[in-house]
This record gives C-alpha cells, structure tokens and sequence, in this order.
C-alpha cells in the first residue's frame, strides 16, 4: 500500500484490486442466487395457486379467503427477496470501481461503505418483516388445515 504523491489520493495495489475484484464477483453472485431463490418462490406459489385440485380443497373447506391472504402474504415474502437481491448486486458496483479505476479509491470506498450500510438496515428490517409474515402465514395454514 504506497500513498500516490500525484494528488490523486490513495491508489490500491494490484494485489488489493484483485481482492476487491473477488468481492465484487461474490456479491454479485450471491445477489443472483437470492434473485433466483425469489423468482423460484413465485413460479411456486403461481403453479401451487393455479392447481385446481388444492383450490377445490380449500374451497369445499371455505377458506378461500384465508388461502388467497395465504398466498398475497407469501407474495410479498418473494418481493421482498428479489429487491434485496437488486441490492445486493447493486452493492458490487461501488467494489468493482475500486478496483477497475485509478484516483478514485477513496471516494469509490466510501460509497461501498454507505451502501453497505444501507443495505445491512434494509436487510435486517426484511428479514424482521419476513419472519413475521412466515409466521402470520403458518398461524394461517393452522386456521386453514
């Protein structure tokens, strides 16, 4: 790590580039698994839905409003993953810059750094309102069954 006398500001070596090269890849594949994870619940939850043999059951057992909540609930569950996937692979951006541009490390950082802190607030109020609404439905599939 050698200061850059040019004005410029602090440059990263090249050894450091490649470590933020790697998170950057990393992020950016762990945002498309949860994208994938998302999109995957909601194929699931339109198949579950469209089966006319589980909606015969739930309606000759009158609850089919029960199950449409059911179903609302763990739509918003899928939103929820998918935008905080976007987030994640947004948060890569910054990183590769870091890594791909010279003279702007700093600044390139300290955006990562607000990201990155934005992103842990908005992640943990998810996961707080998903675990939330995973229990709402389970108390639902008790009502339901």
């Amino acid at each position: 790590m050698d200061q850059s006398n040019t004005g410029k500001g602090y440059e990263f070596s090249q050894e450091e580039n490649m470590v933020l090269l790697g998170l950057s890849k990393d992020l950016t594949r762990l945002g498309i698994a949860i994208l994938v994870a998302g999109i995957l619940l909601v194929l699931y939850l339109v198949v579950s839905f469209i089966d006319p043999v589980s909606v015969l059951q739930v309606s000759d057992a009158r609850h089919t409003a029960l199950s449409v909540l059911d179903y609302a609930v763990w739509g918003l569950i899928s939103l929820l993953v998918i935008y905080m996937s976007a987030t994640i692979i947004k948060l890569a951006i910054p990183v590769k810059m870091i890594a791909t541009t010279s003279g702007l490390d700093i600044p390139y950082l300290m955006g990562f750094l607000k990201h990155l802190s934005t992103l842990s607030r908005v992640s943990f109020a998810s996961l707080i309102v998903i675990c939330v609404l995973m229990a709402f439905s389970l108390a639902m599939l008790i009502l339901v069954f």
